[in-house]
């Protein structure tokens, strides 16, 4: 693969009362800054903002949120079964031995729609490129509401044959904590997925020193994240990202919480005949939606000692 630059000093924003958010389209199709405004002036950062304008494609800023698509995480030597088959070898990064995380992380979105309190996004791959077979298209919209934001992607099968399909959202997140319920607990070895483990997770995931990686399956698509300050915010995702990851690297000063729609490795795992990948296979021209809502709590005229509600 080769590494090319992206472009986010180029970003456009929506608002709504308290909120705001910033996008560069040409960077991933990214959230860049997702923040409160509160009546005192104090502003509380949702997402941990991406004050970078150019970046190498292999070593993004952590910060922000950009889209997983067409798969999340990582394909296991950067190698799976097509439907039909036949043998899929996908790009990498120089000196990466897996696939990672999808190729719309660093694709060029164009503006689709712009109004002041929503963006839409737009993205066409085209069949071969990095290696994946089939063609689609993606959308991402992104919505400010009085109660915080709405994510939104939709992807649609442009090729002849049938296409496996995974997406979701990569957000980093300042908080200092995570509460979400979840029925399946991955085993892995290096982040890619191996099993799954016998018990219940736990509910309840905070940053710590030595960092960690958990991949869990049968969400119910709710969270809580809690704040240095005593803010919070409600995460609330649609059926089809029945899956999370939660990812705290050693000494970060973030917390990824990710809802996905299938777990790490899923393409091969499925192919393996492990039941609850989350990996599905969409017929020519026919699609699939999710949806991502972050709630704050705050609106316009609140004050907390916290910084927001």
């Amino acid at each position: 693969m080769k590494i090319v630059a992206l472009d986010a000093a180029s970003r456009v924003s929506i608002a709504c009362g308290a909120h705001t958010m910033d996008v560069a389209p040409a960077a991933g199709g990214r959230i860049t800054r997702f923040s409160t405004t509160m009546d005192d002036g104090r502003v509380h950062e949702w997402l941990v903002p991406i004050v970078a304008e150019h970046w190498p494609c292999d070593a993004w800023p952590k910060g922000g949120c950009y889209p997983l698509v067409p798969f999340s995480n990582r394909v296991r030597d950067a190698r799976f079964t097509a439907p039909d088959g036949t043998r899929v070898a996908l790009s990498t990064f120089p000196g990466a031995a897996h696939a990672l995380h999808g190729f719309g992380q660093y694709a060029a979105w164009t503006i689709a729609q712009h109004r002041a309190d929503e963006i839409v996004l737009h993205y066409a791959h085209r069949a071969g490129d990095e290696g994946w077979p089939w063609a689609f298209e993606a959308t991402q919209t992104f919505t400010l509401n009085n109660s915080g934001a709405r994510l939104a992607m939709r992807v649609v099968n442009r090729s002849a044959q049938p296409m496996p399909l995974g997406f979701g959202f990569h957000p980093y997140f300042g908080a200092q904590s995570a509460e979400l319920d979840t029925q399946v607990l991955w085993r892995h070895e290096e982040e890619i997925a191996i099993e799954p483990t016998p018990g219940v997770p736990a509910r309840y995931h905070e940053r710590e020193e030595a960092g960690y990686t958990r991949y869990l399956g049968g969400w119910d698509g709710h969270a809580t994240l809690y704040y240095p300050g005593g803010a919070t915010l409600a995460l609330k995702a649609s059926e089809a990202l029945s899956h999370a990851v939660v990812h705290c690297p050693a000494g970060a000063g973030y917390l990824c919480v990710e809802p996905v729609s299938h777990v790490s490795d899923g393409f091969n795992l499925h192919a393996k005949g492990l039941p609850r990948t989350g990996v599905e296979f969409i017929e020519p021209g026919s699609e699939r939606q999710a949806w991502l809502a972050l709630e704050t709590g705050v609106r316009p005229g609140a004050h907390d000692d916290g910084a927001a509600a």
